[in-house]
Formats: structure tokens, C-alpha cells, sequence
């Protein structure tokens, strides 16, 4: 099956079938006057879609596009728990649903069998919700309440694997995807807070590659058991080190250690937030040892070095960033970090609305612009936004969804990258790790 026919089949099977089941395990039609389950959930996702502030009224447009004609004051009385109920979980069926690209961003990725990036963002909940949703304050925990999606992400094929939806408070490494299995011969890169030994000593026995960040701290010994002076021994070994190494007191997992120092320029700036952060949290200055892990950058990994060399394993935990530019346009073209509404259950629809909104704009964007590095994802995302009615009006016929959606391919497609920076793009460096903007030396 093509791509085009994935996501015609997704499209169909979320507001169709899977819209029908979600409304009678919710309860969110008790009787059919106007709205069926279909027709409602292609309003709220559409509605949303193509505006994510969508007003009552600019909802009713979006019903009657889709069929079904009521006034605003109708949409409004929408705005229910059952409501709520349902859109959630309507948005946890469309996560199961694996759409992914036919095409593959570099070579390098496909020497494993997927590239898997993890990382998670924090949207603010209203108050009410603190005890099923707990928060733990500050800029990161985001008050009373707070849910924290995380997100495991295919970079190979563009599909998200999986979405789990859990209390802002919960720590990183603690998220439920840190057990999620994965397919032998896949690599999955994730930041320091998802460093844990445990897990990657369970990876490397079932047959799965990572590579990290090393965790400040962490002890670090010779493949004889030596315990190392991480610092003065990285020293001796070179400005540029691949060696193998074990990792942790407890576990001494087997790995290979790859580091390098940076320009003075990056270490100072690393030394400056380093030191600001600690004053911020405690009022400390960072110890001379912590200052000096700046000038290093210091990656672990059990990928072996014939499959994958130092300065690929420098652009590919790079790409990690790809992930926080998927999170950045949910939430600026999707507004899903957006607490708005009069009451909770206001707020609540437009944010499940919003999160399926942002899901089906990336199944499209898969169809369309994935994997050409020419094209800016960002772009093809409002252009997309823009053609949220024609999909909805297409969606009763394979034939008409189709057809939308292959003039959607072709608006997307002029979306072109601007050629502005200097430096090379994710998408260039994993075509060419040479294009590396600084020597690993």
C-alpha cells in the first residue's frame, strides 16, 4: 500500500469507524439528532486544524462543510466531559495508528532498521485536573497540573511510534517508553534525561543500539575493569577519542566512549549557562571538574565503529534536534502548550482537538514534503492548515480523499526551503557527515 492510500485509510478509519467506537465507550452521543459520531469528530479535527483558535461559530462553518447544520450555540453545548472523554480517546486510537513515510531521509539510517529520537514536551492543565495530571511547579513542572507527552519518533520514516501522555511531574527516564520494546538492529537517541544504564544494558542484550550523552558523574572504567580519570584520560588519548570502555559501577556495560573537544568559543558558552543554572537553582558555583567536562563532548554508544564512525555518531545524535522542532510547530502552528477556554472542559476539548489536529498534520506531512530536504516542513505545516476544509468536504469517498489530497502534495511541494544559512542542514549532514560545521579535533 502507497503512502497516499496509508493515509487515506487512516483519515477514513479515525473519523469513521474509530470515531463511531471511541462515541459509544464515551457516551458522547446519547441521541442522534444532527452530530454522528463521524461528522462530530471531523469538526472539532478539522475545526481545529484549520484555525487552532477556533471560535463556536467558525465551528459551526466547519459542521456545516462536513453536513450537519447547527448554530454556534449547539457547538457550544458540545463542550462537555463526555466531550473531553471522547477527543482523548479518539487522540490515543490515532497514535496506535503507524503512518510513516515510503522514503528514507539519508544511507546512513538505513543501516539500522530504525533511527528512533525520545524526547518529551510539558503542556500546563488546568487546576482542577492536579490529581490526575500532577504538576511540580516552576518553568519545567508548569504549576498545580501539567501533562507531559512523551514522544518516541522515527527519524528513518517520520512515524511516531508512540505517544504516552503522562503527569507533568514524572520524571524523564521514569516514562513508560523507557520499557517500550524495540525492533532488533534499531538505534534510539535520546538527551540526558532518559541516561540510565539499566535500560541500555537491557538494549544491548535484546539486540538494540543507543547512543547518549554521557551523564555527568557516571564512572567510567577500561575494558580490563580500571577505574578511569575520565578528564585526564581523554587527554591522553588525543583531541579526538573512540575507545571501549564499561559503563557504571553496577552494571559496567560494554560501549564504546567518543569524545571530543569543542571550540574554546562553545566550551564558554557551555561554562556561562552551566554556572547561571546552578546559581539559578542553589546559589553554588559549579566544582573545577564540572567546568571542565565544557571543553569535552563526550558521547557513549554500543553501536560498533564499522557500522557507524565518530563523526557520524556526532551528526546523528545532532538530529536529535529534529525532534524539538516537531515539538515547536505543535505547539506554534497547533497551539497545543495553550490553556484557553472559560471552563475546564472548554479547555480540555481544544486541547485533545488541537493534539489530533497536530497528529493528522503530520500524517500529511509524510505524504507530502517528508524526506525531500528542499522543502520546510514548517511551511508545508500552514499549508496544510489552509487546506484543512478541502479535506474535510473530501472525506466521504476514497476517490474524493484522494484526489484532495494529491492537490495537497502538490501545495506543500512549492513550499521551498529558503537558502539562507551557512551552516548545513540535518538533512545534509546525514547525506554527508563531512559537511560537519566544525573539525573533530
Amino acid at each position: 500500500m502507497g503512502i497516499v492510500a496509508k493515509v487515506v485509510s487512516a483519515l477514513q478509519g479515525l473519523l469513521g469507524q474509530w470515531a463511531e467506537e471511541v462515541a459509544k465507550e464515551s457516551g458522547v452521543i446519547q441521541r442522534r439528532r444532527k452530530f454522528s459520531a463521524s461528522t462530530l469528530a471531523r469538526t472539532f479535527v478539522f475545526g481545529f486544524l484549520a484555525k487552532p483558535d477556533a471560535s463556536d461559530e467558525e465551528l459551526a462553518q466547519m459542521a456545516a462543510l462536513c453536513g450537519v447544520e447547527l448554530t454556534p450555540q449547539a457547538i457550544e453545548q458540545r463542550f462537555t466531559t463526555r466531550m473531553v472523554t471522547f477527543l482523548e480517546g479518539l487522540f490515543r486510537r490515532a497514535v496506535d495508528c503507524m503512518v510513516h513515510s515510503q522514503e528514507v531521509l539519508a544511507p546512513l539510517l538505513e543501516r539500522f532498521t530504525d533511527v528512533l529520537l525520545l524526547d518529551s514536551s510539558t503542556i500546563t492543565l488546568p487546576a482542577a485536573l492536579a490529581e490526575r495530571f500532577p504538576g511540580c511547579g516552576g518553568s519545567h513542572g508548569a504549576g498545580t497540573a501539567a501533562a507531559k507527552y512523551q514522544v518516541q519518533w522515527s527519524l528513518r520514516n517520520g512515524a511516531i511510534r508512540a505517544i504516552a501522555i503522562e503527569p507533568g511531574r514524572d520524571c524523564d527516564y521514569k516514562t513508560s517508553l523507557q520499557r517500550a520494546v524495540l525492533p532488533p538492529g534499531s538505534l534510539r537517541i535520546a538527551d540526558l534525561g532518559y541516561f540510565d544504564t539499566e535500560v541500555f544494558e537491557r538494549f544491548s542484550r535484546d539486540g538494540v543500539f543507543w547512543l547518549s550523552r554521557l551523564q555527568y558523574g557516571t564512572k567510567v572504567f577500561s575494558r580490563d575493569g580500571e577505574p578511569l580519570q575520565l578528564l585526564e584520560w581523554l587527554a591522553q588519548q588525543g583531541p579526538m577519542v573512540d575507545q571501549p570502555i564499561l559503563l557504571g559501577t553496577e552494571r559496567k556495560v560494554p560501549c564504546r566512549i567518543l569524545a571530543w573537544r569543542v571550540p574554546e568559543e562553545v566550551a564558554n558558552r557551555r561554562r556561562q549557562k552551566l554556572i547561571a543554572e546552578a546559581r539559578r537553582k542553589d546559589g553554588r558555583t559549579p566544582s573545577a571538574e564540572r567546568l571542565a567536562w565544557c571543553d569535552w563532548m563526550i558521547l557513549v554508544t554500543n553501536v560498533p565503529s564499522e557500522k557507524m564512525s565518530l563523526r557520524e555518531a556526532a551528526v546523528l545524535y545532532r538530529s536529535r534536534w529534529q525532534i524539538e522542532l516537531l515539538f515547536k510547530r505543535w505547539k506554534s502552528q497547533g497551539r497545543v502548550a495553550e490553556l484557553s477556554g472559560s471552563t475546564v472542559e472548554r479547555q480540555m476539548v481544544r486541547l485533545w482537538s488541537r493534539l489530533l489536529a497536530v497528529l493528522v498534520q503530520h500524517w500529511l506531512l509524510l505524504v507530502s514534503v517528508w524526506g525531500d530536504g528542499r522543502h520546510s516542513l514548517a511551511k508545508a505545516g500552514q499549508a496544510i492548515r489552509k487546506l484543512a476544509t478541502l479535506l474535510a468536504v473530501s472525506l466521504a469517498s476514497v476517490e474524493t480523499l484522494t484526489t484532495a489530497l494529491e492537490t495537497l502534495i502538490r501545495a506543500t511541494r512549492v513550499t521551498t526551503r529558503q537558502n539562507k544559512r551557512k551552516r548545513p542542514s540535518t538533512f545534509e549532514l546525514l547525506n554527508d557527515p563531512s559537511l560537519l560545521e566544525y573539525s573533530l579535533t
